[in-house]
C-alpha cells in the first residue's frame, strides 16, 4: 500500500481520457554527444525505485530469468541446486543466454540505474504455463556486472558510431537492420517509406478493439 514514486513529467503515452492503468515502467529520455555535431536519443526505462540505507533513492531495472525443464535437458534443477550453486545457475545462464543478459544490462547502463534485480523464475508445473514461483533473487550493480561477463560499452559505442556514419552517408530514407541468424553478419535493406504502415495501422486497430471490448465488460 505503498504510495507510487511519481517522476516530474508525466507518462506520454496516455490521454487525459484514457482509463486503462498506464504501464508499470517509468520512461527516461537521455541523449548522449556522438561528436561531428551529432546527438542520439534513447528512450530508456526504469522498473522501479527503491529507498537505499541512507535515504536516497536508487533506480532499478528488473528482470525474470526463467527456468529452463532441467529433466530435458542438462541444467541444475534451480529448487534444490540455487540456494547453494547460485553462481553455477547463473554461469549456465550466461553461457546459454549470453546475448540476453548483455542486453539487459546494456539497457540498465543506459538508463542509468543504481541496481538490477533477477527474479529466478520457475513454472509451478512444467505443464503449466500461467502460474509461476519466484524462487529467489540476485542483486548486481550494472557496471560490476558487465564487468562480471567482459561486456565493454566502449565497443558498443563503437558500433552504434559506425552504423550512424554509415546511414549518415545514404540517402534520407527508411533502412531496416537484419541480423544473421546463423553468422556474425547484419543485413541492412533500404525499403519503401510505407513499407511497415499496414502492419502498424492493423495492430492500432487491434488494440482499439481490445480496448472497446474490456469497456464493454
Amino acid at each position: 500500500n505503498e504510495e507510487r514514486y511519481k517522476f516530474p513529467n508525466p507518462n506520454p503515452f496516455i490521454q487525459p481520457d484514457e482509463e486503462n492503468e498506464a504501464a508499470s515502467v517509468a520512461y527516461h529520455y537521455r541523449s548522449w554527444n556522438l561528436g561531428n555535431n551529432q546527438k542520439i536519443v534513447i528512450r530508456c526505462e526504469q522498473d522501479c525505485v527503491q529507498i537505499g540505507p541512507n535515504g536516497e533513492e536508487l533506480f532499478v531495472n528488473i528482470k525474470a530469468i526463467n527456468e529452463w525443464n532441467s529433466k530435458i535437458g542438462s541444467g541444475l534443477d534451480w529448487r534444490t541446486k540455487l540456494d547453494m550453486q547460485r553462481g553455477a545457475v547463473l554461469a549456465a545462464e550466461l553461457r546459454n543466454n549470453g546475448f540476453k543478459l548483455a542486453k539487459w544490462t546494456t539497457c540498465a547502463i543506459l538508463a542509468g540505474s543504481d541496481q538490477m534485480k533477477f527474479g529466478y523464475v520457475s513454472r509451478q508445473n512444467f505443464k503449466d504455463a500461467s502460474r509461476h514461483t519466484i524462487l529467489g533473487m540476485q542483486n548486481f550493480k550494472p557496471q560490476e556486472f558487465a564487468t562480471q561477463m567482459a561486456l565493454n560499452m566502449d565497443n558498443g559505442w563503437g558500433i552504434v558510431r559506425v552504423l550512424v556514419d554509415f546511414f549518415m552517408s545514404k540517402p534520407d530514407g527508411r533502412y531496416l537492420i537484419m541480423k544473421d541468424p546463423m553468422k556474425p553478419i547484419l543485413r541492412i535493406y533500404s525499403v519503401p517509406e510505407n513499407s511497415f504502415d499496414s502492419e502498424e495501422e492493423t495492430s492500432e486497430d487491434e488494440n482499439d478493439h481490445q480496448n472497446s471490448e474490456q469497456q464493454k465488460k
